[in-house]
């Protein structure tokens, strides 16, 4: 998806297609409490310790980015 609302500053080639894809991330669901992990497109179960210190997988709306572009941490809890 594109937006006019974000500047592109830099666009860094990566090294290989592996590097392409962002680490892996961590879903909850909230009605079941089950865990799953999101790498490379796919989704996996998961424990809750596989998810320790991975990030949750969100959308983000603007706000949120730039909360996170300037280090604040509140929106990444279980």
């Amino acid at each position: 998806m594109k937006s006019d609302k974000w500047q592109i500053v830099d666009k860094r080639p990566f090294k290989n297609a592996d590097e392409e894809w962002p680490p892996p991330t961590c879903v909850k669901d909230n009605l079941s409490g089950k865990y799953s992990i999101y790498h490379k497109g796919e989704f996996r179960k998961a424990t809750e310790k596989e998810c320790e210190g991975l990030e949750i997988a969100s959308v983000w709306e603007a706000k949120h980015i730039i909360d996170r572009i300037m280090g604040i941490e509140k929106w990444n809890k279980i």
